[in-house]
């Protein structure tokens, strides 16, 4: 019992009562996991009411019962995390799973192409703000690339809505020299976030990649379409290369590095 100052007894102490509204459970995507210590693990995760958020979980190699493989990446699971609204760093309590992906973590190409997708939100999704659109996004894709879709078309189709969704879509339709929308294969500037048409690209220096209309098509198509269609499309093998190129160069100019994670891509897809 505590007294309120007032000389009357609260049925339980402030403290406690505050302990109770740290903890909250939320809807998860686990980015990765890394071990800490002898027995903790540092978990970086998705959240649909916070973003990007990272928390601890003690003694999670050695308590299966709280966490079995609820932390393994690629899992979508509920959290019960501990920590106050705008902490950085929380606790998490215990982990039960809802979905989890065997397909990806046991075929390379998969497993590359998911790890990508991964790094991507990690390193675009801000942190403490809410972002339901991408949380779905990635769970949905994900389930695709279990069930065996092509891989690449899958993260070449999560990168166009991803880079829609929080505001780094590169723009393809028009020359950002003239305004005028190419009538044949444009020229893609990374430093720009965009593309030059044919008349333009002359006095134009710097690096370029050809980008032709199939693939502006493309990118249009897949931005318009509901996620319940996106199976649907097969793009040609040259519309997923060239695409590749302009993300590339475009991530390069928006991070200022590259993404590690494709260099595993690189690994298992000849390029």
């Amino acid at each position: 019992m505590q007294n309120d100052g007032n000389g009357s007894r609260l049925p339980f102490s402030v403290s406690a009562e505050l302990e109770i509204a740290m903890k909250s459970e939320t809807e998860a995507i686990i980015i990765n996991s890394m071990n800490l210590g002898d027995a903790d693990k540092l978990v970086t995760f998705l959240s649909t009411e916070r973003g990007i958020q990272k928390g601890i979980a003690k003694n999670a190699r050695k308590s299966f019962r709280r966490f079995g493989a609820g932390l393994e990446s690629f899992t979508v699971c509920r959290l019960l995390v501990h920590g106050w609204e705008h902490q950085e760093l929380l606790r998490i309590e215990s982990a039960d799973i809802m979905v989890q992906h065997p397909a990806i973590c046991a075929d390379l190409k998969r497993a590359a192409a998911g790890s990508v997708m991964l790094e991507l939100v990690k390193e675009l999704v801000p942190s403490g703000e809410g972002n339901p659109e991408t949380f779905y996004l990635l769970s949905y894709l994900l389930q695709l690339l279990n069930a065996g879709e092509d891989p690449l078309v899958l993260l070449r189709i999560f990168e166009i809505k991803l880079l829609s969704l929080l505001g780094y879509q590169p723009k393809l339709d028009h020359c950002l020299s003239c305004g005028k929308s190419p009538n044949a294969e444009a020229l893609f500037l990374g430093m720009k976030g965009g593309v030059l048409c044919r008349n333009c690209m002359v006095s134009s220096g710097g690096q370029h990649i050809l980008v032709s209309q199939g693939t502006v098509g493309f990118y249009y198509q897949t931005l318009r379409m509901e996620l319940g269609k996106l199976s649907r499309l097969k793009p040609s093998a040259s519309i997923i290369t060239e695409l590749g190129q302009v993300f590339s160069a475009h991530l390069f100019h928006i991070l200022g590095k590259q993404l590690r994670s494709v260099e595993f891509l690189r690994s298992v897809y000849p390029f």
